[in-house]
C-alpha cells in the first residue's frame, strides 16, 4: 500500500503507526518518512536503535501503563507534570540510542491511558510542553473526552457529533504553539488552521 501510495502521489509524505521495529524498518523500505509509535519507542526493545539506523522521521507518543491496564491506573498528582517528565525521559532514551535530536516530534498522548478528566489539564496548559524544546504533535480530533464534554442527557456524544468540539480543540492548540496536528475532518481543520495560524503569526 505505501509503495502505491508513493506512485500515486510522490510529493506526500507517508506517516506510519507502528510500534515493532521490523514494521517501522518495512514501511520506510516501502517509502515511508515517518514512523509514529503510540508506545513511546518503548514496546519494543528495537525500535530506538531501529529509528536510529533508518535517519527518518519519528513521533514520540505519551500513553500511561497498556491499553488493558489503563482502567487500574492510579490518578497523578499532575498529569501535566507527569507527561512533560516522561516524554523528556524517553526522547533522551532515544537519543541516547542514536536517534538524531532534531528528527524527533513529541506527541502527549489525548485519550491514551488518560481519563476523561486528565485530557483537559493537557489542553488547557499545553503551552507548558514547549519547555521540552521539540515539535509538538497534537491529536484531539474526535477523541472520547470531546463527546464527554459534549454529553447530552446523561450520554456522551457519539463520534460523528464530534466535529465543532474537535475544531475548537485543534485552534486552541495551534494558538497555544502546536505544529502539527492530526484530524479526521481535514479540510475542515485545515480551514480552521488558517485562520489560527494568522492570528498567532
Amino acid at each position: 500500500m505505501i509503495e502505491q501510495l508513493k506512485k500515486q502521489r510522490p510529493d506526500n509524505t507517508i506517516s506510519v503507526d507502528t510500534y515493532k521495529a521490523s514494521v517501522a524498518r518495512a514501511a520506510i523500505k516501502a517509502g515511508a518518512e515517518i514512523v509514529n509509535d503510540v508506545s513511546g519507542f518503548r514496546w519494543d526493545p528495537q525500535m530506538r536503535k531501529t529509528l536510529a539506523e533508518l535517519k527518518c522521521g519519528a513521533v514520540l507518543m505519551h500513553m500511561r501503563g497498556r491499553p488493558e491496564e489503563w482502567h487500574k491506573l492510579p490518578p497523578p498528582s499532575d498529569i501535566v507534570v507527569q507527561v512533560k517528565r516522561e516524554l523528556r525521559d524517553w526522547a533522551d532514551a532515544a537519543q541516547m540510542a542514536g536517534v538524531k535530536r532534531e528528527r524527533i516530534v513529541l506527541d502527549p498522548g489525548f485519550g491514551f491511558g488518560k481519563s476523561f478528566q486528565e485530557n483537559y489539564p493537557l489542553l488547557k496548559r499545553f503551552e507548558e510542553f514547549h519547555q521540552l524544546r521539540y515539535p509538538l504533535l497534537v491529536g484531539v480530533s474526535r477523541k472520547s473526552f470531546l463527546g464527554r464534554a459534549l454529553a447530552r442527557y446523561g450520554k456522551d456524544a457519539p463520534t460523528n457529533e464530534r466535529l465543532f468540539a474537535t475544531l475548537a480543540g485543534e485552534t486552541a492548540v495551534i494558538l497555544k504553539g502546536a505544529h502539527i496536528i492530526r484530524t479526521h475532518d481535514v479540510r475542515a481543520c485545515a480551514d480552521a488552521v488558517r485562520i489560527a495560524d494568522i492570528v498567532v503569526s
